[in-house]
């Protein structure tokens, strides 16, 4: 049986779809012009400072949306750049926690002015604060 999707909810999806990957280039140009600093390694700075600095490995890769294989290859570039580093969990010999360096929360504060503009121009200010509560509404019903 073929999904009974309606023509406008096909419209909806495709536009969500390609707004998403429109301002996700745009955000990254912004980031590696100014800072080289990828948008998805921007992502990893920011959880981590919004987690008090430190998460164990499975949570970042939980935040992230990636397997724990593609996490540890994705940490160890990030480390490369000592944006992070990883620590042995002393209450868990086995985990692992992945650390904000100095270097990465310099990073982040030098960053986050250009990010945040950018999230302003290209998002906020098209939109009314109608559209946002809207938006708001329908994209907490799709994560829940």
């Amino acid at each position: 049986m073929e999904p009974a999707l309606k023509k406008e909810q096909v419209e909806a999806w495709r536009l969500f779809l390609e707004a998403h990957a429109s301002l996700t280039r745009t955000l990254e140009r912004e980031l590696m012009e100014e800072h080289k600093l990828p948008l998805t390694w921007y992502d990893v700075l920011v959880q981590l400072e919004e987690a008090g600095g430190h998460l164990r490995m499975h949570e970042l890769a939980d935040r992230l949306l990636l397997s724990r294989s593609a996490t540890t290859r994705f940490v160890e570039r990030l480390e490369s750049r000592e944006l992070i580093e990883r620590r042995a969990c002393s209450e868990d010999r086995r985990g692992t926690y992945v650390v904000l360096t100095t270097v990465g929360k310099d990073a982040l504060r030098s960053a986050s002015p250009i990010h945040l503009a950018g999230v302003e121009e290209h998002f906020a200010e098209r939109l009314t604060e109608s559209d946002t509560r809207a938006m708001i509404r329908a994209l907490t019903k799709l994560v829940s």
